[in-house]
């Protein structure tokens, strides 16, 4: 019977045993996949460091930068593997080296030694103290950082799919800067065609199995790529529109959807739409100019914008500032997030 193969893995350690530590290292980003990083890699690279400090003139500032390097490595390993002995007989090897040589952890300065302050800590506390003050105030204005803010609680459990295409679309940035095109007072305000700012474009964040409603195999949608994506429906969920619903919007065709979607005003019960459009959130509080109201006041604050006979904003023009996603949307049982609306009326 052969002997088995060495792996990549073997020939790092022979390396750092052989005193070539540098190889050793690139061998290991070579092989890097953060996919399939494993704490045997990480644990190696913390000797490879480990190695190349103890060649470093002691006390100089290569020397302790290659020993906190090393110390993050083996922290890595122990974060994926808690049970690895090896990686914490050498974190705790290197933690005493440290210790001896009165090397941090960190370079900045411990503040802090047994829950009292040290000297740095007393001088950082008045900044410490400014800097929450300063966090505070900044937290206090980010509701005042546009005209209408609306908070809305997504709907991962009943519309996976809507919600993830949704959230892939504002996390990549694209709804920034994009108006909101169509707008009818007591019935809906539509928005989200980041590629045509009018209604006629858009299309989904990833590849959901259809090519302009179609369903197909073909990621490529024969040639015509990500701008045939469209999203299957999630009609029938069970969610009906009512005043503050965010739905997808989407042609009169079934699985049409793509990045436009829109919300229900004041007053409107628009139940023509149930089971035709996908629902996949809810507004559920809001700001106008800083001041706290209801997410629905604050969708009604934008209906009211002054409109041409198309229905686009001729006057104040409802612009998506961006989203941001907070919470779990995986869909999970017992997750929740929610998607928060910046919008200037420009």
């Amino acid at each position: 019977m052969g002997s088995k193969p060495k792996s990549y893995l073997d020939d790092a350690k022979d390396m750092i045993e052989q005193g070539r530590p540098d190889d050793a290292l690139s061998l290991l980003r070579g092989k890097w996949d953060k996919e399939n990083e494993t704490a045997a890699m990480y644990k190696l690279a913390g000797d490879a460091k480990c190695t190349l400090a103890k060649s470093a003139k002691e006390g100089s500032t290569d020397s302790r930068r290659l020993m906190r390097d090393s110390l993050k490595q083996y922290s890595k390993a122990l974060k994926l593997d808690p049970r690895s002995k090896e990686a914490m007989q050498a974190k705790n090897s290197l933690e005493n080296d440290m210790m001896e040589k009165g090397v941090r952890a960190s370079v900045m300065p411990q503040l802090f030694r047994d829950q009292t302050p040290t000297f740095w800590g007393v001088l950082a506390l008045p900044l410490l103290i400014v800097a929450l003050i300063m966090a505070a105030k900044w937290i206090n204005e980010l509701g005042k950082q546009a005209d209408v803010v609306i908070e809305v609680e997504l709907y991962p459990g009943f519309s996976p799919t809507h919600v993830e295409n949704f959230v892939a679309h504002a996390e990549a940035g694209n709804y920034d800067g994009v108006k909101f095109h169509r707008i009818i007072d007591e019935f809906m305000i539509q928005g989200g065609d980041f590629e045509n700012q009018d209604g006629s474009g858009g299309y989904a964040a990833n590849w959901y199995g259809y090519c302009d409603g179609v369903e197909s195999v073909d990621a490529t949608c024969g040639g015509q790529g990500e701008l045939a994506w469209t999203v299957p429906d999630e009609a029938m969920n069970g969610l009906i529109h009512r005043a503050g619903t965010l739905a997808m919007a989407k042609t009169s065709n079934p699985h049409t959807g793509g990045s436009q979607f829109y919300f229900v005003d004041l007053d409107s019960v628009p139940s023509q739409l149930d089971t035709v459009h996908t629902v996949f959130g809810q507004a559920v509080s809001g700001t106008l100019d800083g001041k706290s109201v209801s997410g629905i006041d604050a969708i009604d604050r934008i209906s009211q914008v002054m409109t041409d006979s198309g229905d686009n904003p001729v006057d104040e023009i409802p612009t998506i500032k961006r989203i941001d996603i907070e919470g779990d949307c995986s869909g999970e049982q017992g997750s929740t997030c929610t998607a928060i609306f910046y919008i200037d009326l420009l």
